[in-house]
């Protein structure tokens, strides 16, 4: 993408630098230096043990170990124990293997519903076994948060060689951690954006591999409900043209996480509209928000849209909003300028959004630097119409994009089925936004996406140090599904998700994530603070 134009090589450089840190740098909490009483490399300890370092935490297989209130329990390696800082937690218990063997463990991240593996989520085994050790994670968005979510302090071990155990999920969802703790119960943490799971691993072996189960209670993947590990806060605008909200529970949301706004629950409901003069899906669990008219409180101002991590919009059949040729869609508006003030405000601090078809209308008719973003094609023409879209391979991310989708079924050869497609973009501004699919015969973008604030804000070692993104907006002519059932989650049904479905499941787990160009990889873990 052409907006990095002459910052490409320092970028490209700063990635490098950025590749080598993730794997040498060691998490807090863990000395950087080998510690004297771990044993260096010429320490007599050392020399012929099988495993070298095992510092047992207390206890023995019995549970009564120093560290049961987490379930963990400590297994002697085949190598003499060595003394440890008890300040370095799980390190200790990480063996160094001879003949070149490593403790590790193997796996792939999957969706809440448990189908589908994920893409660039952080995986990692916390230096504390305790799972209340980890930082905690707050839900809403006031301030620039881009990518410093926090993740934790993970095991590193200190002796020579030794590599953090923490890596990133590949395009297949597959995981390979280094130098792990040898035990039972050996806690694992996955974690992208707000999302976070800790499940534990029954048994590690000592230098050799252990594979963590593709299914069951020890699958790793990311919570469905809030009892299982920490979500974020989320909106729904439900439309009367697009089945967002019982996507969700497709993707593995819970339904007990669909609440009115104000709720306990993750996934904040808020009745939109549809054409004809109705009305979109409403809560069948309570009551849900209402935006069927221009007082609609999820974007009254600013502030009501920073009790949320991501917004997402369905689609209503019209734009719903008087400043569009057209833009009651036959039910009225719920739509207004400052609501257009208050959702790119909120972006550029740092909120989320994923807006479907019609939604276009924040964009095209919002405020000026938004209306760059793409160029328009007026109000939406051909309206539901079946295709193949192709993945747009020329950015990093986008090749990843597209190899995923052809791990989870979802491609044939370099396409993929469309149904039920709107078309409202004809191309998009390279210097500020990202296409992911477009029309295999017109060339029309069909997902897109841009960081907030548009351009991004110069960071404290000016253009070569690159630039700072806070927020990040999706915009797609996909539908999730096409017209609704009824209300949510009551009337959705279960299943897998369709081709499309699963490509927008990709897209909002990456919007999910930490705030970075989506020209460039994925950066690194955040190193934990010391």
């Amino acid at each position: 993408m052409s907006r990095l134009g002459p910052l490409l090589p320092a970028l490209a450089a700063a990635t490098v630098v950025s590749v080598v840190a993730f794997v040498s740098v060691v998490a807090g909490g863990c000395s950087s230096k080998p510690n004297s009483a771990l044993g260096g490399a010429d320490d007599p300890a050392r020399v012929g043990d099988d495993s070298g370092l095992v510092a047992p935490l207390g206890g023995d297989d019995s549970g009564s170990s120093g560290n049961s209130s987490s379930g963990f329990v400590s297994t002697p390696g085949t190598g003499t124990p060595q003394a440890c800082p008890a300040s370095q937690g799980l390190s200790c218990n990480v063996s160094m293997c001879k003949n070149g063997k490593h403790t590790t463990l193997t796996g792939h991240v999957y969706d809440p519903a448990g189908k589908n593996p994920l893409y660039n989520v952080i995986v990692f085994v916390p230096s504390d076994p305790n799972p209340n050790a980890l930082p905690a994670i707050e839900t809403g968005t006031k301030t620039c948060n881009t990518c410093n979510t926090p993740v934790g302090n993970y095991v590193a071990a200190t002796f020579p060689g030794a590599v953090r155990a923490v890596a990133l999920t590949d395009q297949t969802g597959a995981f390979t951690l280094t130098d792990v703790p040898t035990g039972k119960n050996v806690p694992l943490v996955v974690q992208v954006g707000k999302w976070r799971r800790t499940i534990t691993v029954a048994n590690v072996a000592d230098c050799a591999t252990t594979a963590v189960p593709e299914s069951g209670p020890g699958q790793a993947r990311l919570p469905a409900n809030q009892n299982e590990g920490s979500m974020p806060k989320m909106a729904l605008l439900t439309g009367g043209q697009d089945d967002l909200g019982c996507f969700m529970t497709r993707m593995g949301i819970a339904s007990s996480e669909y609440a009115a706004p104000g709720g306990t629950g993750r996934l904040a409901i808020y009745q939109g509209l549809n054409v004809g003069g109705f009305n979109g899906p409403a809560l069948s669990t309570g009551t849900a928000g209402n935006c069927t008219n221009t007082s609609c409180p999820l974007w009254q101002n600013t502030q009501s849209l920073e009790a949320y991590d991501i917004v997402l919009l369905a689609c209503e059949g019209g734009p719903m909003d008087p400043d569009a040729p057209g833009g009651f869609g036959g039910a009225g508006a719920n739509i207004t300028k400052p609501a257009k003030q208050a959702m790119h405000d909120w972006l550029n601090e740092g909120g989320k959004v994923f807006a479907t078809h019609f939604h276009y209308t924040w964009f095209q008719y919002g405020p000026p630097d938004f209306q760059t973003v793409a160029t328009w094609l007026g109000s939406s023409i051909a309206l539901n119409v079946n295709g193949t879209g192709t993945i747009d391979t020329s950015f990093p991310k986008g090749q990843q994009f597209a190899q995923w989708l052809k791990t989870v079924g979802a491609t044939t050869g370099s396409t993929i089925p469309l149904l039920g497609v709107g078309t409202s973009v004809s191309s998009v501004n390279t210097m500020t936004t990202q296409r992911w699919i477009y029309d295999n015969s017109t060339s029309d973008t069909k997902y897109m996406s841009f960081e907030t604030p548009i351009g991004g804000l110069l960071t404290d070692a000016g253009e070569l140090g690159g630039r700072q993104y806070c927020g990040k907006a999706v915009f797609t002519d996909l539908h999730a599904g096409g017209a609704p059932l009824g209300d949510v989650p009551g009337m959705c049904k279960q299943g897998d998700l369709s081709a499309q479905e699963k490509a927008l499941e990709f897209l909002f787990f990456d919007l999910s994530a930490c705030v970075t160009d989506d020209s460039i990889p994925p950066p690194p873990p955040v190193e934990p603070p010391k």
